[in-house]
């Protein structure tokens, strides 16, 4: 790992001076490119080309309006590229048999004194597809390692030995028109790294430069500046970054693939956003909520097509076989058509959800829009639910939730209700009797105990949380938990213990198992403790734990996904054994010294909280 000390030139991003700092020369011509900005730097040149190569993939990191790209072309394992190609034909054998929109663009005569080192073609796409149009561009590294001249603004030029690396981005556009507003209206965009290996002590050994290659009709303007600027910045503290050591802590895309969440999520905001948002009748702010639930059923709806999805597929097109401009869309079409399929198979295999502590209901109102069966409950009705068709009303049910283990325990343990929302028989209501001794109950009440297979749902819904892999064991279920706040189990707020095994802390010091880990000496945050916790108690039960960090407007985007049996045979004993190995469970992660008994008071005085107006946990 290289180090610099923080007070050497370069290693803060300082923007030169253009007018008085000695600059390398590019070799591009100055008539067609023009320097936007330049910034030292300290970082070797492969932490440069790492942060380059990430950006072919994720320019959302530098273009906020960009969710990511797709490569349609890459050079790297195409044994038939020629970086000598004057004509983009001649690049590689495959090119000539791609969309023309698709074929790559090249540079006349390539630049002087340096090498071409990969061709990369991507499409860029837009967060929001009916705001802003997709666009394909052509990406080249060149590299060079020929002595460089520095330029002087009083004249006195220099030649120093150095290694050059040039990143070329061509949008593949005739006019400023057709560029997207997430795009400098540009014909080209160059970013040159120079790296000096024998450079003078207490001088940044880099040079980080930004060209642009100006349409005629599009003179330079404030913004196009401040969007060079701000590339150059990301790029920057990326590269110093990498050097520093860092290691990318949150992973998204480990379940569900990029590209099939975004898809789906920008398909669910374009049907359902506007309107949900301009009916929003609750305190909290519509666009979070909104956006956060599209966002999870996005996840939902592609983790279900996965799981129950499955069957007999098109065969995948060869991608050395025909490649021709007809070929490519039947392509696309095939696998538009094999994507709906496996969507239908899995609705129609699909058990149905429940969704508990639903809170505004809006989840549950997504998916059943989107043809996905199942209900929801919550113990305080909301407002927007009454927003919602009749038919979607009817799959909301204002019920507490008494988990099985804690009524069985009771020989006066009151009927539930039924899964489906239908009551069964409920105490009458006496006079001055409360919830703790199972009197009055208002609303009903749910065991958690479901058709088996039922898909359980637990979005930040507080007390429930914990119970949700216990639920889910009950019912020989899968589920997903995406946690908030902290409750144990009789429904009280507690810092979860930290849990290492699921959730590492970096570069942690001590710590464990026990609840101990640390971060650099802190502690780490009680969300993480929180997860690392559920992730246990997902273990704890039998599940393969598997985490998912969610593409939602939310700090608290972790899911906590139980849908694979670590011993499927586990699944054939019965409900009475399962609810003893959960009594021993709940009994000794209440500290060993609770009852069942003293659990099920304590839960029963928290859910009589529960239903006064204002109350409860959840969204």
């Amino acid at each position: 790992m290289t180090k610099t000390p923080q007070d050497t030139p370069g290693t803060k991003f300082e923007p030169s001076d253009l007018s008085t700092t000695p600059l390398p020369d590019s070799s591009l011509p100055p008539e067609i490119w023009r320097i936007i900005q330049s910034v030292p730097a300290t970082f070797p040149p492969q932490y440069f080309l790492d942060v380059s190569r990430n950006l072919l993939e994720n320019p959302n990191l530098t273009a906020s309006h960009l969710s990511r790209a797709e490569l349609s072309y890459t050079s790297f394992t195409d044994p038939s590229f020629d970086p000598s190609a004057k004509h983009p034909y001649d690049l590689a054998s495959i090119i000539k048999h791609l969309k023309p929109d698709h074929q790559p663009r090249i540079l006349p005569g390539g630049i002087p004194g340096f090498q071409l080192e990969w061709t990369v073609v991507r499409k860029l796409i837009p967060r929001n597809p009916k705001l802003d149009a997709l666009m394909l561009q052509t990406c080249h590294l060149f590299t060079s390692t020929e002595k460089v001249i520095l330029h002087s603004p009083n004249g006195e030029d220099t030649t120093v030995e150095a290694e050059r690396y040039f990143v070329i981005y061509i949008p593949h556009a005739t006019s400023p028109d057709t560029i997207p507003f997430y795009h400098p209206k540009v014909r080209g965009v160059a970013i040159l790294y120079t790296f000096h290996p024998t450079a003078p002590a207490n001088t940044a050994p880099g040079t980080l430069s930004i060209y642009f290659d100006l349409f005629p009709s599009h003179p330079l303007d404030n913004r196009m500046t401040r969007t060079a600027l701000k590339m150059l910045e990301i790029i920057h503290k990326h590269s110093h970054g990498r050097m520093n050591g860092y290691q990318k802590r949150v992973h998204h895309d480990v379940v569900i693939p990029q590209k099939t969440f975004q898809d789906t999520y920008a398909y669910l905001k374009g049907k359902y956003a506007k309107q949900l948002m301009e009916n929003w009748v609750e305190q909290t702010p519509a666009g979070k909520n909104v956006f956060e639930d599209l966002g999870i059923a996005a996840f939902l709806i592609e983790l279900w097509t996965e799981m129950y999805g499955a069957g007999d597929e098109s065969p995948s097109p060869n991608k050395t076989a025909d490649t021709s401009h007809d070929s490519a869309i039947s392509t696309d079409a095939a696998r538009e058509s094999n994507a709906q399929s496996r969507r239908a198979r899995a609705q129609k295999a699909f058990p149905s959800f429940l969704d508990i502590g639903c809170g505004n209901g809006l989840l549950v109102h997504i998916l059943n829009a989107e043809g996905w069966a199942g209900i929801g409950f919550d113990a305080r009705r909301r407002k927007t639910w009454l927003t919602f068709t009749l038919e979607h009303q009817d799959n909301l049910s204002e019920m507490l939730l008494v988990p099985e283990v804690l009524t069985a325990s009771s020989a006066s343990s009151p009927l539930m209700s039924t899964p489906n929302g239908e009551e069964q028989d409920e105490p009458e209501h006496e006079e001055g009797n409360n919830i703790e001794n199972n009197q009055a109950w208002s609303p009903p009440w749910h065991n958690g105990i479901c058709a088996p297979g039922t898909f359980i749902i637990s979005n930040h819904a507080d007390e429930l949380t914990p119970w949700t892999p216990i639920l889910a064991y009950l019912s020989s279920s899968p589920f997903i938990a995406i946690p908030c706040c902290s409750y144990n189990f009789g429904g009280t707020r507690f810092r979860a213990p930290y849990y290492a095994d699921y959730f590492p802390a970096p570069n942690p010091i001590g710590g464990g198992s026990d609840g101990g880990g640390k971060n650099g000496g802190k502690q780490v945050s009680a969300y993480t403790s929180l997860c690392s916790y559920i992730a246990h108690l997902t273990a704890s039960m039998g599940y393969v734990v598997e985490k998912e960090h969610l593409r939602i407007p939310s700090t608290r985007n972790i899911a906590v996904i139980g849908r694979r049996r670590k011993d499927e045979d586990e699944d054939e004993i019965g409900l009475e054994e399962k609810l003893q190995v959960v009594r021993r469970i709940v009994e000794k992660e209440m500290g060993g010294e609770t009852t069942i008994e003293q659990v099920r008071l304590q839960w029963l005085k928290r859910a009589g909280g529960l239903t006064k107006p204002g109350k409860g946990g959840g969204h």
